[in-house]
Parts: C-alpha cells; structure tokens; sequence
C-alpha cells in the first residue's frame, strides 16, 4: 500500500477543494492510503480580511519569515512514498503559513528523499513563489517531481476587483451581479482530478519521470509570458517596499500603518495604469527578446 500525505493551508477552502478534486482517483482505493494535513498557524490569518490585516502581512509574505505553526500531529511523522503540498501564493511570495512549514524541521524529516508533487492555486502571478518553493524542497533534500499551477484566468484588472471582493467579504460571488466570478474556476478545479488519474497512470506504470512532461503538454503548467515579464519587475519593487515599511516596526505595528496605506495606492496605480502600458511594451518587444522568453517559460515549467 502507498502512502500519500496530502499537506496544504487554506483560509477560503479553495486549494482543499482543487486537492480533492486531485485525489479523487485515490480516494478508497486499496492501493493507496491518504493523510491529510491541514497547516494552522498558532494564531490564524483572518478570512475575511479586513484592508489593515490583508496589507499588513505585506513584507513579512516578502521577507518569508514564516510564522509559529501549531504542531504537526505526531501520527502523521512517518515516513511517505509521496507528498501532495497544496499552497497559495501572498504577494509574489508563498503564502506565509506554507513558508513556515516548509522551513520547518517537521517537513524537513519527513520530506527528505520523498517525491514531492506540488499544488498551486493563486490569482495569477505564481512564478516567484514557485521559485521559493523549490528552493525549500532543495533545502530538505526533497524529491519534486510534478507541479501545477490553478490560476484565475479572468483579465487581471478585472480579477484585481473580483478577488478583493472575495478577499474583504468571503463571499466568492460575482460582485455587483454582473463580474465574474472570484478565484479559479469550478471547471478548473473539476479538471484537477485528470492530473490526479495521471499521476496514478505513471505510477503504477512506474513511469513518473515522465510526469511533469506530460503535465505541461496537458495544460497544467499554463505561463503567460507578459505576467511572467511583470511579476520580475513587481519583485523587485515589493523588496523596495518592504524595506521601508520594515523600518517602522514588526507586524502590527501602527508606526507602518502609512507606509502600509502608501504601498497599498501605489500598487492600486500601478496595477491600473502603469501594468497596461508595460504589457504593450513587453509585445512590442516580444521578437527581440523570444529566445530568452522561451528559455525562462521552460525554467519555470519544469521541476
């Protein structure tokens, strides 16, 4: 019987919902024997948020500094033949529950030389926190041999709005009746079980080398090059940002409230305003730059 841990952190239940979906295939079969764990922070985020909270994990998602997390139960320390790790992603980075576990001595004993498949459900701009993540399961002498990518495919402006009002509400309905729905969509997160139907495919054929290869050809690890091209320079300034707002103290802090509001227009303006003008200069300059394009779109597809 193969073991399977199934780890994430959820606040909306949304990653839970694309893991169940994944899984389904496994799920009572006599082969296959799943442990969940569901990651919980010694004092949780809130969902809903409101704008001062949502704002004020800004530079510590940034920093991944992590945060204290409530044990991981004793029985679930043992050895696995794989690991499901199911994140989100806080501003640019991995949310910072998921960083924390990721640092933590707990994943690092379980995880070590077992392969990892992970799970990332996120807005739309995902390539940086990936990044982060493979770092950490390097760090742990982790196996990663699958990843995909759940993202919300509605227009990015228009999925800034719809978000927020999921973010600010819990409600993941369409705003004012007539914007789409938040978050990814249900078929997506219905399509998640062919992933799953393929992993079991590849592994009672003992042929997982192939896994991540096929993932991609299937769609699973969908880049957009000019929100690849914005995320890099987005980096950048959010490490400029919280630089400034971490000189007013640690999180809570009412001394950054300011900077925290200050940070929250600027990203506002240039999400509406600048972000539509660096598109049409990344397409007009799409030819000049192709082969290196290509050569990070593979980068941040494989594993």
């Amino acid at each position: 019987m193969k073991k399977v841990l199934i780890a994430y952190y959820t606040q909306s239940g949304q990653i839970k919902e694309i893991l169940d979906s994944y899984t389904s295939g496994f799920a009572n079969h006599e082969d296959y024997q799943l442990f969940e764990h569901q990651i919980k922070p010694v004092n949780d985020y809130p969902f809903p948020w409101t704008d001062r909270e949502f704002f004020d994990v800004f530079p510590e998602a940034v920093t991944e500094v992590g945060c204290d997390l409530q044990a991981m139960p004793k029985h679930l320390l043992q050895d696995y033949d794989l690991i499901i790790l199911g994140f989100q992603v806080w501003y640019l980075s991995p949310s910072i529950p998921i960083t924390a576990y990721l640092q933590s001595n707990d994943f690092k004993k379980i995880a070590k030389n077992t392969p990892v498949i992970t799970i990332n459900g996120c807005r739309n701009m995902w390539f940086k926190a990936h990044a982060s993540v493979v770092n950490y399961l390097q760090e742990a002498q982790a196996d990663h041999i699958g990843h995909l990518v759940f993202f919300d495919k509605v227009n990015n402006l228009l999925s800034v709005i719809t978000i927020m009002h999921w973010a600010y509400t819990g409600k993941k309905d369409k705003k004012w009746g007539v914007l789409p729905k938040p978050g990814i969509s249900d078929y997506d997160i219905q399509e998640a079980a062919k992933y799953g139907n393929i992993l079991k495919e590849y592994w009672e054929s003992e042929q997982l080398e192939q896994l991540q290869f096929t993932y991609i050809n299937s769609g699973g690890v969908l880049v957009l090059p000019h929100m690849m091209s914005m995320e890099h320079k987005g980096k950048r300034i959010f490490k400029i940002w919280t630089k400034l707002v971490l000189k007013k103290g640690g999180p809570g802090d009412p001394k950054r409230k300011f900077r925290l509001t200050a940070f929250k227009y600027y990203l506002l303006f240039m999400i509406y305003f600048i972000s539509p003008i660096v598109t049409l200069g990344f397409y007009l300059s799409y030819p000049l730059f192709y082969k290196k394009i290509r050569r990070n779109i593979k980068e941040y597809q494989r594993v």
